[in-house]
């Protein structure tokens, strides 16, 4: 999915991208190497790139809220840009990161440890499912962020064709809150599950989920897993690779799962108007109230796409605090 590249070089301005004012721990200008695999940042469109629009601003309210994380874990990683956005903001020296493809894991590797101005962070990479790559290579983590993707591959997609893997998912073995697969979250809740492990206690798991499900289905996510849960920001992004995405989900609510909820960007462009992350967080599920009349289904967004309008989702950080054994 998305544009076909053997490898690609970008340069990103940490500036522009993240919204800093200066950087003390990382280059002031980025380059990047890419991998035919690797998830491209949306440079160009800001409110469509995950990390720029999502992962930043949620780092950014835990740094304000005095939470650092000298050791901190990104599950597929990408192209690095995450891991980086942490060792700037949350003071990150110990990052954990993990991607399905070898190639992506050696290019962010490199563009990590590249783009490092203090080069007194260790690196500790992995290749695989998850978490599983970092089972008995890293402890006591304080923060562990991921993005993962929700829809279940049905049909002849694979995920070592290009950029696959940063949306579909392949078919899982693991038991499954039913919820959790009807809301096509399975991936998430399977993270929470395996990160209990390497969190200290009070140790959080920030999970970027597309809210395209309803937020008290979110939140359920946390309890399911033994954490304590809470929404830390709320926010929306343009849909990227609509086609792919919202024609996914709307394959699975043809059968019977969701349904799924974007939105015509205008009217998230308005409800957000003014609201920074944190405080809409503060806030989402009135937000979310204000927004339930303009809901569309994943058929009437694939709808509008095919027509060449844009359509977006809201996001939330699901904000998961492992807490003591005793207290379970």
């Amino acid at each position: 999915m998305g544009t076909r590249v053997d490898h690609a070089e970008l340069v990103v301005s940490p500036g522009e991208l993240f919204q800093l004012s200066e950087t003390k721990r990382i280059r002031s200008s980025i380059g990047l190497q890419l991998s035919d695999h690797s998830y491209l940042p949306k440079v160009d469109d800001p409110r469509a790139d995950w990390v720029a629009s999502v992962a930043v601003p949620a780092f950014k309210t835990l740094a304000h809220m005095g939470v650092l994380a000298p050791r901190f874990c990104t599950i597929g990683t990408g192209a690095g840009l995450d891991a980086l956005a942490a060792v700037e903001i949350l003071q990150a020296r110990v990052v954990g990161f993990t991607d399905l493809h070898e190639d992506v894991l050696a290019y962010a590797r490199e563009n990590i440890r590249s783009n490092l101005l203090d080069k007194d962070v260790e690196l500790i990479g992995g290749v695989g499912d998850l978490l599983a790559p970092l089972a008995g290579k890293l402890s006591q983590v304080d923060v562990l962020y991921e993005n993962l993707p929700n829809i279940p591959m049905a049909g002849n997609e694979d995920l070592a064709d290009g950029q696959t893997s940063s949306t579909f998912i392949a078919e899982r073995s693991e038991e499954i809150p039913g919820s959790a697969e009807k809301n096509l979250v399975a991936l998430h809740y399977l993270a929470l599950q395996q990160a209990h492990p390497l969190l200290r206690v009070g140790g959080r798991v920030l999970s970027s989920i597309g809210a395209r499900i309803p937020l008290s289905e979110i939140l359920s996510l946390s309890g399911a897993a033994g954490y304590n849960g809470s929404i830390l920001t709320y926010t929306w992004k343009v849909q990227s690779e609509p086609t792919e995405v919202v024609g996914g989900y709307a394959q699975w609510e043809r059968e019977g799962l969701g349904p799924f909820h974007f939105y015509p960007v205008n009217v998230l462009r308005d409800a957000f108007e003014g609201l920074p992350p944190a405080a809409a967080g503060a806030q989402a599920l009135k937000v979310e109230e204000e927004l339930a009349p303009f809901e569309i289904s994943a058929l009437e967004a694939l709808a509008m796409v095919e027509k060449g309008e844009k359509v977006g989702h809201t996001v939330a950080i699901l904000d998961s605090v492992k807490i003591p054994d005793s207290a379970l």
